[in-house]
């Protein structure tokens, strides 16, 4: 586990916070969070201690109000916490759990030292997770867990439960993922219902971009496999932007063979050139941003290149469009390897000769586009994981993530 969750879980279990898992309940932690209940009476001081460990409050509002988000720089995984055994069933009706207090107090340590509800509670809470589906789509994984639950608890389970636990089995193995009304009615003596809204129902404002992180360097250098391992060990939320010129990411196809049509004779294509560099892609690039940007305003996102011959070109009209067109990153990494070694990753499309003077050229991109802050990163002498740990650093240090991402003002 990592040293930050075993931190807090220690200091919870030192102060006498009541809470325990939500899912999960053996502590596997294979999905990037840990669901928590809290007490609600333990509120202000389970955010205290949050915020004395180094713990963040993710800013954007959670589409359910009784979903509350935490994030660390040191851990990799994120805290989804509630503070009442309430599950949103669509926009008009909840259902709480009738016994929270009991259940803290019946609470037991799991074998990694982390409270987790006794058996007929953690059997309910899992299942109402699938019935009310505020876990969003039910799968094969769900009724996995479900049994396991029921099969590694039944020494915890009372006698005048017995039937439910077996109309649960009955449902698992005849009705799943179907006919939730009859695991709804199975729930029902456990759960009160209420018709109260815990869903915003307004659009949250996602306009603009949280922080916009480059990656620049030769084709080997390693930019798509660093992209995705960030996008996937990341905890925080992700958008992809290619803003390259390759064979991938045009809008359209047809954008694309416009693009690179040639016309004869010279004096047309040199016409034909500049509508194409002062035009076409221009608008190409604007409208790849569009889909992005109306949605990244709480997200990191992930530029892959830039079109770098244009940013470098003397002529000052050119460079300026392409400079205003573009967002301004506010980490800029510069991916780079030997020579050698970039001809010996891709022999296909490197030569000794190409990849010294790419070398060059993006570095000289790196520099300009960054104003000569960029981060470089030798992708020969570390491992993907490392590259990738070294990259999440830097994101978390950046005064941006905590301006437009996190906040410390949790209530």
């Amino acid at each position: 586990m990592n040293p930050s969750i075993q931190t807090l879980f220690r200091t919870l279990h030192e102060d006498g916070i009541g809470y325990f898992l939500l899912t999960d309940f053996e502590s596997e932690f294979r999905s990037g969070d840990i669901d928590l209940f809290v007490a609600p009476n333990s509120k202000d001081e389970f955010e205290n201690k949050l915020r004395t460990l180094g713990w963040f409050k993710r800013k954007e509002p959670s589409y359910h109000t009784n979903h509350h988000f935490y994030y660390s720089p040191h851990s990799d995984l994120y805290l989804d916490v509630k503070y009442s055994l309430t599950f949103a069933n669509g926009t008009e009706h909840c259902y709480t759990y009738f016994n929270p207090n009991q259940a803290l107090s019946a609470a037991v340590i799991n074998a990694s030292g982390i409270c987790r509800p006794s058996g007929i509670a953690a059997i309910l809470l899992y299942a109402a997770h699938l019935a009310y589906k505020e876990r969003g789509r039910v799968e094969e994984k769900h009724r996995v867990y479900l049994r396991q639950y029921i099969d590694i608890y039944q020494s915890e389970l009372p006698d005048q439960c017995s039937e439910t636990v077996a109309g649960l089995l009955k449902w698992l193995s005849h009705e799943f993922p179907n006919n939730m009304d009859q695991l709804k009615t199975l729930l029902q003596p456990y759960f009160s219902q209420q018709r109260f809204k815990m869903v915003r129902t307004t659009k949250f404002k996602r306009y603009g971009y949280g922080m916009k992180v480059l990656f620049l360097g030769t084709d080997g250098a390693g930019k798509s496999t660093l992209i995705e391992s960030v996008e996937q060990k990341l905890k925080l939320k992700t958008n992809k932007l290619y803003l390259g010129m390759g064979e991938n990411g045009w809008t359209s196809s047809w954008v694309k063979s416009l693009y690179n049509q040639r016309l004869r004779p010279k004096v047309v294509d040199k016409a034909f050139s500049f509508l194409k560099s002062f035009v076409v892609l221009p608008a190409e690039l604007l409208l790849r941003q569009v889909p992005i940007k109306l949605r990244a305003r709480y997200s990191v996102v992930l530029i892959d290149r830039v079109p770098g011959a244009y940013i470098l070109d003397k002529s000052f009209g050119k460079s300026l469009l392409y400079r205003s067109i573009l967002p301004t990153p506010d980490l800029v990494f510069f991916l780079y390897a030997s020579p050698e070694v970039l001809v010996q990753r891709k022999p296909e499309e490197n030569t000794l000769e190409r990849s010294k003077i790419d070398l060059e050229k993006f570095r000289k991109v790196a520099e300009v586009v960054s104003a000569g802050r960029y981060i470089s990163i030798d992708t020969s002498s570390i491992s993907v994981s490392e590259a990738t740990d070294s990259i999440i650093s830097e994101i978390y240090k950046s005064s941006k993530v905590y301006d437009n991402l996190l906040t410390t003002q949790f209530n």
